[in-house]
Protein backbone atom coordinates (compact mmCIF):
# COMPACT_ATOMS: atom_id res chain seq x y z
CA UNK A 1 0.00 0.00 0.00
CA UNK A 2 1.00 3.02 -0.73
CA UNK A 3 1.03 5.93 2.28
CA UNK A 4 0.15 9.07 0.98
CA UNK A 5 -3.19 10.04 -0.16
CA UNK A 6 -3.46 10.86 -3.37
CA UNK A 7 -4.25 14.92 -4.83
CA UNK A 8 -7.30 15.70 -5.92
CA UNK A 9 -6.32 15.30 -9.13
CA UNK A 10 -5.65 11.82 -8.81
CA UNK A 11 -8.68 10.65 -7.15
CA UNK A 12 -10.93 7.63 -8.69
CA UNK A 13 -14.47 8.38 -9.23
CA UNK A 14 -16.93 5.68 -8.89
CA UNK A 15 -20.23 6.80 -11.26
CA UNK A 16 -23.61 5.30 -11.04
CA UNK A 17 -27.16 6.20 -11.91
CA UNK A 18 -29.18 5.01 -8.71
CA UNK A 19 -32.62 5.24 -7.24
CA UNK A 20 -31.81 2.98 -4.04
CA UNK A 21 -29.66 0.49 -2.51
CA UNK A 22 -29.16 -3.08 -3.99
CA UNK A 23 -26.39 -5.01 -5.62
CA UNK A 24 -24.39 -2.43 -6.95
CA UNK A 25 -24.49 0.37 -4.49
CA UNK A 26 -23.21 -2.55 -1.93
CA UNK A 27 -20.54 -3.29 -4.61
CA UNK A 28 -19.96 0.55 -5.02
CA UNK A 29 -19.25 1.19 -1.03
CA UNK A 30 -16.95 -2.07 -0.84
CA UNK A 31 -15.31 -0.63 -3.81
CA UNK A 32 -14.87 2.52 -2.05
CA UNK A 33 -13.94 1.49 1.60
CA UNK A 34 -11.30 -0.91 -0.21
CA UNK A 35 -9.93 1.28 -2.39
CA UNK A 36 -9.47 4.36 0.65
CA UNK A 37 -8.09 1.06 2.56
CA UNK A 38 -5.16 0.74 0.04
CA UNK A 39 -4.55 5.06 0.57
CA UNK A 40 -6.36 5.45 -2.75
CA UNK A 41 -8.70 8.70 -3.09
CA UNK A 42 -11.86 8.24 -3.73
CA UNK A 43 -15.12 10.02 -4.33
CA UNK A 44 -19.04 8.62 -5.28
CA UNK A 45 -20.55 10.36 -8.27
CA UNK A 46 -24.35 10.02 -8.52
CA UNK A 47 -25.59 10.92 -11.94
CA UNK A 48 -28.67 13.22 -10.49
CA UNK A 49 -30.63 13.06 -7.02
CA UNK A 50 -33.75 11.39 -7.47
CA UNK A 51 -34.79 11.40 -3.92
CA UNK A 52 -34.16 13.80 -1.02
CA UNK A 53 -31.78 11.39 0.70
CA UNK A 54 -30.27 8.70 -0.95
CA UNK A 55 -29.89 5.12 1.74
CA UNK A 56 -26.55 5.22 0.19
CA UNK A 57 -25.36 8.28 1.48
CA UNK A 58 -25.90 7.32 4.77
CA UNK A 59 -23.13 4.00 4.90
CA UNK A 60 -20.71 7.14 2.74
CA UNK A 61 -21.17 9.63 5.75
CA UNK A 62 -20.08 7.15 8.02
CA UNK A 63 -17.21 5.72 6.05
CA UNK A 64 -16.09 9.51 5.72
CA UNK A 65 -15.90 8.78 1.72
CA UNK A 66 -16.97 11.55 -0.29
CA UNK A 67 -19.85 12.19 -2.87
CA UNK A 68 -21.32 14.48 -5.13
CA UNK A 69 -25.01 14.63 -7.12
CA UNK A 70 -24.72 15.62 -10.55
CA UNK A 71 -27.96 17.03 -12.31
CA UNK A 72 -28.18 14.17 -14.82
CA UNK A 73 -27.11 16.30 -17.80
CA UNK A 74 -23.56 15.01 -19.91
CA UNK A 75 -23.16 19.21 -19.61
CA UNK A 76 -22.96 18.78 -15.83
CA UNK A 77 -20.49 15.54 -15.85
CA UNK A 78 -18.28 17.21 -18.24
CA UNK A 79 -17.87 20.14 -16.72
CA UNK A 80 -16.93 18.87 -13.00
CA UNK A 81 -15.02 16.44 -15.23
CA UNK A 82 -12.47 19.13 -16.68
CA UNK A 83 -12.63 21.33 -13.04
CA UNK A 84 -11.87 18.10 -10.91
CA UNK A 85 -9.49 15.92 -13.59
CA UNK A 86 -9.72 12.54 -11.84
CA UNK A 87 -7.45 10.15 -13.07
CA UNK A 88 -9.96 7.32 -13.41
CA UNK A 89 -13.82 7.00 -13.58
CA UNK A 90 -15.09 3.75 -13.18
CA UNK A 91 -18.65 3.28 -13.99
CA UNK A 92 -21.34 0.71 -12.76
CA UNK A 93 -24.37 0.13 -14.38
CA UNK A 94 -26.39 0.72 -17.60
CA UNK A 95 -26.93 4.44 -17.70
CA UNK A 96 -23.95 5.41 -16.07
CA UNK A 97 -21.68 3.06 -18.86
CA UNK A 98 -22.93 5.06 -21.40
CA UNK A 99 -22.58 8.63 -19.99
CA UNK A 100 -18.90 7.44 -19.35
CA UNK A 101 -18.50 6.70 -22.43
CA UNK A 102 -19.56 9.54 -23.90
CA UNK A 103 -17.49 11.74 -21.20
CA UNK A 104 -14.81 10.47 -23.19
CA UNK A 105 -15.69 11.20 -26.59
CA UNK A 106 -16.59 14.64 -25.80
CA UNK A 107 -12.78 14.53 -24.05
CA UNK A 108 -10.96 13.31 -27.06
CA UNK A 109 -9.51 16.61 -27.56
CA UNK A 110 -8.65 17.46 -24.18
CA UNK A 111 -5.00 17.05 -22.61
CA UNK A 112 -7.09 15.03 -19.69
CA UNK A 113 -5.81 11.77 -19.06
CA UNK A 114 -8.49 9.70 -17.52
CA UNK A 115 -9.04 6.04 -17.25
CA UNK A 116 -12.59 4.82 -18.17
CA UNK A 117 -13.44 2.29 -16.67
CA UNK A 118 -16.96 -0.06 -16.52
CA UNK A 119 -17.81 -3.32 -14.57
CA UNK A 120 -21.16 -5.29 -16.15
CA UNK A 121 -23.10 -6.27 -13.10
CA UNK A 122 -26.54 -6.91 -14.78
CA UNK A 123 -27.22 -10.60 -15.86
CA UNK A 124 -31.00 -10.50 -16.56
CA UNK A 125 -32.42 -8.86 -20.18
CA UNK A 126 -34.43 -5.76 -19.00
CA UNK A 127 -37.62 -4.97 -21.21
CA UNK A 128 -38.59 -1.77 -22.29
CA UNK A 129 -36.30 0.89 -21.71
CA UNK A 130 -34.14 -1.23 -19.54
CA UNK A 131 -33.49 -3.06 -22.33
CA UNK A 132 -32.41 -0.20 -24.63
CA UNK A 133 -29.87 0.53 -21.94
CA UNK A 134 -28.54 -3.24 -21.78
CA UNK A 135 -27.82 -3.44 -25.64
CA UNK A 136 -26.27 0.47 -25.91
CA UNK A 137 -24.36 -0.28 -23.05
CA UNK A 138 -22.53 -3.98 -24.14
CA UNK A 139 -22.52 -3.00 -27.35
CA UNK A 140 -20.88 0.43 -26.47
CA UNK A 141 -18.12 -1.46 -23.71
CA UNK A 142 -14.93 -1.06 -26.66
CA UNK A 143 -15.06 2.83 -25.48
CA UNK A 144 -14.39 1.85 -22.12
CA UNK A 145 -10.34 1.52 -21.34
CA UNK A 146 -11.38 -1.80 -19.44
CA UNK A 147 -14.41 -3.92 -18.90
CA UNK A 148 -14.94 -6.13 -15.79
CA UNK A 149 -17.91 -8.20 -15.24
CA UNK A 150 -19.17 -9.90 -12.17
CA UNK A 151 -19.68 -13.29 -13.64
CA UNK A 152 -19.15 -16.04 -16.72
CA UNK A 153 -22.73 -15.57 -17.86
CA UNK A 154 -22.56 -11.72 -17.86
CA UNK A 155 -19.02 -11.90 -19.51
CA UNK A 156 -20.42 -14.35 -22.65
CA UNK A 157 -23.27 -11.43 -23.65
CA UNK A 158 -20.39 -8.34 -24.21
CA UNK A 159 -19.16 -8.24 -27.28
CA UNK A 160 -15.93 -7.41 -26.17
CA UNK A 161 -13.00 -8.52 -23.98
CA UNK A 162 -13.78 -8.15 -20.56
CA UNK A 163 -11.71 -8.92 -16.98
CA UNK A 164 -14.05 -11.65 -14.95
CA UNK A 165 -13.79 -10.43 -11.41
CA UNK A 166 -14.67 -11.89 -8.07
CA UNK A 167 -17.04 -9.41 -6.31
CA UNK A 168 -15.45 -8.71 -2.45
CA UNK A 169 -16.05 -7.37 0.94
CA UNK A 170 -13.78 -5.57 3.40
CA UNK A 171 -13.21 -8.57 6.04
CA UNK A 172 -11.73 -6.64 8.71
CA UNK A 173 -14.00 -6.23 11.68
CA UNK A 174 -16.54 -8.89 11.00
CA UNK A 175 -18.07 -11.26 13.96
CA UNK A 176 -19.17 -14.57 13.42
CA UNK A 177 -23.29 -14.33 13.62
CA UNK A 178 -24.67 -16.69 16.26
CA UNK A 179 -27.88 -16.40 14.89
CA UNK A 180 -30.50 -19.09 13.80
CA UNK A 181 -32.81 -16.96 11.02
CA UNK A 182 -33.47 -18.43 8.02
CA UNK A 183 -33.27 -15.43 5.46
CA UNK A 184 -34.02 -14.21 2.18
CA UNK A 185 -32.16 -10.66 1.74
CA UNK A 186 -32.52 -9.10 -1.45
CA UNK A 187 -34.80 -6.69 -3.55
CA UNK A 188 -38.73 -8.75 -3.68
CA UNK A 189 -38.22 -9.06 -7.84
CA UNK A 190 -38.47 -11.64 -10.23
CA UNK A 191 -34.97 -12.18 -10.67
CA UNK A 192 -34.64 -12.85 -7.07
CA UNK A 193 -37.36 -15.12 -7.21
CA UNK A 194 -38.84 -14.32 -3.49
CA UNK A 195 -41.82 -16.40 -4.42
CA UNK A 196 -39.79 -19.35 -4.40
CA UNK A 197 -38.76 -18.66 -0.66
CA UNK A 198 -42.69 -17.99 0.34
CA UNK A 199 -43.05 -21.79 -1.02
CA UNK A 200 -40.08 -22.54 0.66
CA UNK A 201 -41.29 -21.64 4.21
CA UNK A 202 -44.87 -23.19 3.35
CA UNK A 203 -43.20 -26.44 3.54
CA UNK A 204 -41.53 -26.17 6.49
CA UNK A 205 -44.55 -24.34 8.85
CA UNK A 206 -42.44 -25.22 11.80
CA UNK A 207 -39.64 -22.66 11.79
CA UNK A 208 -39.61 -18.91 10.88
CA UNK A 209 -38.50 -17.61 7.75
CA UNK A 210 -37.44 -14.13 7.43
CA UNK A 211 -37.33 -11.37 4.40
CA UNK A 212 -35.21 -8.41 4.67
CA UNK A 213 -35.90 -6.48 1.00
CA UNK A 214 -38.36 -4.64 -1.02
CA UNK A 215 -39.37 -4.42 -4.34
CA UNK A 216 -42.14 -4.61 -7.31
CA UNK A 217 -43.08 -8.35 -5.73
CA UNK A 218 -43.56 -6.64 -2.25
CA UNK A 219 -47.45 -6.42 -2.08
CA UNK A 220 -48.60 -9.57 -4.13
CA UNK A 221 -45.98 -11.42 -1.71
CA UNK A 222 -47.85 -10.04 1.03
CA UNK A 223 -51.24 -11.41 0.32
CA UNK A 224 -50.38 -15.05 0.45
CA UNK A 225 -47.77 -15.09 2.99
CA UNK A 226 -48.30 -18.10 5.51
CA UNK A 227 -47.92 -17.83 8.86
CA UNK A 228 -44.22 -18.59 9.60
CA UNK A 229 -43.15 -15.82 6.92
CA UNK A 230 -41.88 -12.08 8.55
CA UNK A 231 -41.70 -9.55 6.20
CA UNK A 232 -39.23 -6.79 7.27
CA UNK A 233 -39.43 -4.28 4.64
CA UNK A 234 -36.52 -2.03 3.04
CA UNK A 235 -33.06 -1.88 5.19
CA UNK A 236 -30.96 1.20 4.83
CA UNK A 237 -28.17 -1.09 6.56
CA UNK A 238 -28.03 -4.97 6.92
CA UNK A 239 -25.08 -4.81 9.59
CA UNK A 240 -26.75 -5.09 12.77
CA UNK A 241 -28.98 -7.71 11.41
CA UNK A 242 -26.79 -10.46 10.20
CA UNK A 243 -25.89 -11.53 13.98
CA UNK A 244 -29.66 -12.58 13.56
CA UNK A 245 -29.13 -14.86 10.86
CA UNK A 246 -27.81 -18.47 11.01
CA UNK A 247 -28.82 -19.82 6.88
CA UNK A 248 -29.36 -17.84 3.65
CA UNK A 249 -31.50 -18.50 1.07
CA UNK A 250 -30.79 -17.31 -2.57
CA UNK A 251 -33.26 -18.40 -4.83
CA UNK A 252 -32.60 -16.22 -7.25
CA UNK A 253 -33.97 -16.91 -11.10
CA UNK A 254 -30.67 -14.92 -12.51
CA UNK A 255 -27.67 -13.71 -10.61
CA UNK A 256 -23.96 -12.17 -10.88
CA UNK A 257 -22.23 -13.13 -7.52
CA UNK A 258 -24.78 -11.28 -5.17
CA UNK A 259 -23.14 -9.25 -2.13
CA UNK A 260 -25.41 -10.75 0.00
CA UNK A 261 -23.47 -14.08 -0.31
CA UNK A 262 -20.72 -12.72 0.30
CA UNK A 263 -21.67 -10.52 3.67
CA UNK A 264 -22.89 -13.59 5.06
CA UNK A 265 -20.32 -16.28 4.42
CA UNK A 266 -17.75 -13.65 6.16
CA UNK A 267 -19.86 -13.84 9.12
CA UNK A 268 -20.04 -17.50 9.07
CA UNK A 269 -23.48 -17.60 7.56
CA UNK A 270 -24.52 -20.90 5.61
CA UNK A 271 -25.71 -20.59 1.96
CA UNK A 272 -27.89 -22.45 -0.07
CA UNK A 273 -28.29 -21.26 -3.53
CA UNK A 274 -29.53 -22.11 -6.72
CA UNK A 275 -26.93 -22.21 -9.65
CA UNK A 276 -26.75 -18.90 -10.96
CA UNK A 277 -23.98 -16.74 -11.86
CA UNK A 278 -20.72 -17.55 -10.33
CA UNK A 279 -22.04 -19.09 -7.13
CA UNK A 280 -20.14 -22.05 -7.98
CA UNK A 281 -16.73 -19.81 -7.97
CA UNK A 282 -18.03 -19.33 -4.43
CA UNK A 283 -19.81 -22.40 -3.05
CA UNK A 284 -17.82 -25.95 -2.48
CA UNK A 285 -20.78 -28.43 -2.18
CA UNK A 286 -20.96 -29.69 1.57
CA UNK A 287 -18.05 -28.10 2.04
CA UNK A 288 -19.34 -24.24 3.02
CA UNK A 289 -22.62 -24.54 1.59
CA UNK A 290 -24.85 -26.09 -0.96
CA UNK A 291 -25.47 -24.88 -4.51
CA UNK A 292 -28.73 -27.23 -5.69
CA UNK A 293 -31.83 -26.94 -8.21
CA UNK A 294 -35.18 -25.15 -7.25
CA UNK A 295 -36.89 -27.86 -6.80
CA UNK A 296 -34.84 -29.19 -3.83
CA UNK A 297 -34.18 -26.29 -1.66
CA UNK A 298 -36.46 -27.83 1.12
CA UNK A 299 -34.51 -31.16 1.14
CA UNK A 300 -31.41 -28.74 1.58
CA UNK A 301 -32.82 -27.15 4.09
CA UNK A 302 -33.77 -30.04 5.89
CA UNK A 303 -30.16 -31.88 5.71
CA UNK A 304 -28.79 -28.47 7.13
CA UNK A 305 -31.48 -28.27 10.37
CA UNK A 306 -30.46 -32.16 11.13
CA UNK A 307 -26.88 -31.53 10.86
CA UNK A 308 -25.02 -32.08 14.12
CA UNK A 309 -23.93 -28.71 16.21
CA UNK A 310 -20.12 -29.74 15.22
CA UNK A 311 -20.86 -30.08 11.72
CA UNK A 312 -22.51 -26.95 11.47
CA UNK A 313 -19.23 -25.30 12.49
CA UNK A 314 -17.19 -26.89 10.59
CA UNK A 315 -19.18 -25.44 7.68
CA UNK A 316 -19.91 -21.87 9.36
CA UNK A 317 -15.79 -21.61 9.56
CA UNK A 318 -15.50 -22.93 6.21
CA UNK A 319 -17.32 -20.46 4.66
CA UNK A 320 -16.08 -17.56 6.64
CA UNK A 321 -12.13 -18.78 5.21
CA UNK A 322 -13.42 -19.06 1.71
CA UNK A 323 -14.16 -15.25 1.26
CA UNK A 324 -11.33 -14.29 3.53
CA UNK A 325 -8.77 -16.02 1.09
CA UNK A 326 -10.73 -15.00 -2.16
CA UNK A 327 -13.11 -12.71 -2.28
CA UNK A 328 -12.02 -9.91 0.33
CA UNK A 329 -10.78 -6.46 -0.21
CA UNK A 330 -7.20 -7.22 0.60
CA UNK A 331 -7.28 -9.98 -2.04
CA UNK A 332 -9.78 -7.93 -5.17
CA UNK A 333 -8.39 -4.45 -4.97
CA UNK A 334 -4.75 -5.14 -6.07
CA UNK A 335 -6.31 -6.34 -9.21
CA UNK A 336 -8.81 -3.79 -9.88
CA UNK A 337 -5.43 -1.31 -9.07
CA UNK A 338 -3.66 -2.62 -11.88
CA UNK A 339 -5.96 -1.87 -14.55
CA UNK A 340 -6.53 1.45 -13.09
CA UNK A 341 -3.00 2.34 -13.08
CA UNK A 342 -2.03 0.82 -16.40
Amino acid sequence: MKSQIHNQKNEIWLFLDSRDVGGIESHILQLAQGLKQFQRSVRVIFLCKYEQNHPLTIALNNANISYRFLDGRLRDLLDYTRHHCPSVIHSHGYKAAIYSRLLRLSLLTSHQKIRFINTFHAGEIGKGKLALYDMFDRWSAPFSHHNFSVSELINQRIPTQTTVLNNFINTEGLNQSSGNQIAFVGRLSHEKAPDRFIELAKKHPDYPFHIYGSGPMGQELTKHIPNNVVFHGHQDSMDTIWSDIGLLIICSRYEGLPMTALEAMGRGIPVISTPVGNMSKLIQPEMNGWIVEPEDLSKTLSHWLELSPINKVEIQHAAQQTIEKQFSSNTVIPQILKVYEV
